[in-house]
């Protein structure tokens, strides 16, 4: 949403407001958002979490993930993680990807405590949605130096994933899988191509694993794989791009969920 329009429907909401018109939940989200993203006035951006809070206390998922984040992050309110692990999971049940994603965030953490089982199932929902913050770090929870059992071939997977949704830490890592052979065959000018991948993508740790590859593809294999990563890279771009997804934390080494007001964009395309 354009500033211009997000200062209209502020201006609608309080003209409600005013005229005492009793709100559906999905109208307190909408004005509570307004008043916390748009306001400058402390009252009314508080205000804007009280209207969050009746909204997700009628079991309005998308209030229960924005009040999970506020009391995650000490936005106007103090920070409270077991509180935003509750509001979480209420939304989180209802299917919003967002509160998974952020729910399996906080036991891969341990934010309260550390629960890779709950962590794999929230996030593995996450990233069946579509996350690849999510997909990430189902990769990392199946890797090795995570306190459970490694299970290379399904980290291989879920890295692949994260790597064509644009996760530049995804494709370095999927890379080193392929040019061991751990978790599926050994395929080094695969690797290559995912390193040339990421490196363009801005993970600039990618370049010091490149040199020990290139004697043993040829310049043959790296002619070849510089070709193929123009055209992922294509693919990659194109991926981010798609429905939710390309804001500024999400392709990080440890990705992070949208921030409040990129959710509110979010939640109108689940």
């Amino acid at each position: 949403m354009s500033r211009y329009v997000a200062v209209i429907v502020f201006a609608c909401m309080m003209m409600i407001h005013a005229h005492g018109v009793e709100l559906t939940p999905a109208e307190k989200y909408e004005q509570g958002m307004a008043f916390i993203l748009l306001s400058t006035s402390s009252t009314e951006q508080l205000q804007g979490v009280e209207l969050l809070r009746s909204a997700a206390s009628q079991g309005y998922g998308p209030a229960q993930t924005a009040m999970g984040t506020l009391l995650e992050n000490g936005i106007l309110l103090m920070p409270d993680a077991h509180q935003a692990v509750d509001w979480y999971k209420k939304s989180a049940d209802q299917g919003d990807w967002i509160a998974q994603f952020s729910l399996g965030r906080l036991y891969l953490g341990g934010a309260i405590s550390r629960d890779t089982t709950e962590a794999k199932k929230w996030l593995a929902l996450a990233a069946k949605a579509g996350s690849s913050g999510a997909a990430y770090y189902m990769g990392l929870l199946h890797d090795e130096n995570q306190n459970v059992g490694p299970d290379f071939p399904t980290a291989r997977k879920w890295y692949l994933q994260a790597a064509q949704l644009g996760n530049p830490f995804a494709q370095q890592r999927l890379a080193e899988l392929l040019a061991n052979g751990m978790g599926g065959e050994r395929d080094r000018q695969q690797a290559y191509m995912w390193l040339l991948v990421s490196l363009e993508l801005g993970n600039e740790t990618a370049a010091a694993l490149l040199p020990s590859l290139e004697f043993d593809i040829g310049q043959n294999g790296r002619d070849a794989a510089r070709t193929q990563a123009l055209g992922v890279i294509d693919q990659v771009l194109e991926n981010r791009r798609a429905g939710c997804h390309g804001w500024k934390t999400e392709f990080l080494a440890s990705p992070l969920p949208p921030s409040l007001a990129r959710q509110q964009i979010c939640e109108r395309s689940l």
